[in-house]
């Protein structure tokens, strides 16, 4: 048996290394060598940075790798891939290979998938388009928002700057500060009315309160049907009273009720007043004065 040169044995080991090198990267890049893949072209107007070993998915997860992008510099709004995906994988017609931007930069091929029966063969073109993900949202939905929210944000800035450069802002954190300690002041006396005042109105109050508990109890032991008793008969002395004064059989009620005598009086007193007012006029027809024994 002959003996391996070492020539043999270094060259051997230099394919040995190529192989695996090749089958290494390609590996990384996400296809099997071993595998047998199909392949598919999709043609894009802007590949939007999109490279070989691009991310290929379907319903969210990897069907395949970019095999390669191609410019064709024949035509500048022409650009093809070639998309390496599984072979158990059956596109059907109809279905789209969208580009989707993801937020940290990168680029992958979303397959959206069609409800059909014939299927996208080996080597076909697949229709391109481009996904409406997060970072499309971003871009078309709330840029404009936010660009309309600038001038608002701009305007508030400029109210609160006013606001803050107002000398009316200082005199109403002073009054602010004024009513606080105010405010700590009133508190402190409601603590001392509660310490103090309180429980001596408390006491008061029980006071008072044993005051009417006796009371109540002494009008309890009043004999309340005697003392009704007692009010119903002043009542009706009252009444006769009353009768008594009205009757015209009664003297004081005839003095009260007679005319005549009312109209006697009367005239008493006008003649008593017109005999004081003569007597004031001439006190010599009712006086005489003797002195020494003449008049």
């Amino acid at each position: 048996m002959k003996r391996i040169s070492k020539e043999i044995k270094i060259s051997v080991a230099f394919l040995v290394s190529i192989v695996l090198l090749y089958v290494g990267v390609n590996f990384l890049k996400g296809s099997n060598v071993f595998s047998h893949d199909n392949t598919y072209y999709t043609v894009v107007g802007n590949a939007g940075g999109v490279a070989a070993g691009g991310q290929v998915m379907a319903n969210g997860f990897q069907v395949g790798t970019v095999n390669r992008v191609v410019y064709d510099y024949a035509c500048p709004d022409r650009i093809v891939l070639a998309l390496r995906v599984n072979e158990s994988l059956r596109i059907p017609k109809g279905s789209r290979a969208l580009l989707v931007n993801s937020l940290l930069g990168g680029v992958s091929i979303e397959l959206k998938l069609a409800q059909a029966v014939e299927c996208y063969a080996d080597g076909d073109t697949i229709p391109s388009g481009v996904a409406n993900g997060l970072t499309g949202q971003i871009e078309h939905v709330m840029l404009p928002q936010i660009n309309a929210l600038v001038p608002k944000v701009d305007s508030l800035i400029v109210a609160l700057t006013v606001l803050v450069t107002n000398p009316a802002v200082d005199s109403s954190l002073s009054n602010v500060e004024s009513i606080s300690s105010k405010l700590d002041r009133t508190a402190d006396e409601l603590n001392r009315l509660f310490h103090n005042e309180l429980p001596r109105l408390m006491a008061d109050l029980q006071g008072t309160a044993g005051n009417m508990n006796k009371i109540t109890a002494d009008l309890a032991t009043v004999d309340y049907a005697q003392t009704m008793a007692r009010v119903d008969s002043t009542v009706a002395n009252l009444q006769s009273l009353s009768a008594a004064l009205t009757s015209d059989r009664s003297s004081v009620g005839r003095l009260l009720s007679d005319t005549a005598f009312y109209n006697n009086l009367n005239g008493v007193c006008t003649n008593a007043n017109a005999l004081i007012e003569d007597v004031k006029a001439n006190p010599s027809r009712y006086i005489n004065i003797s002195v020494f024994g003449k008049k």
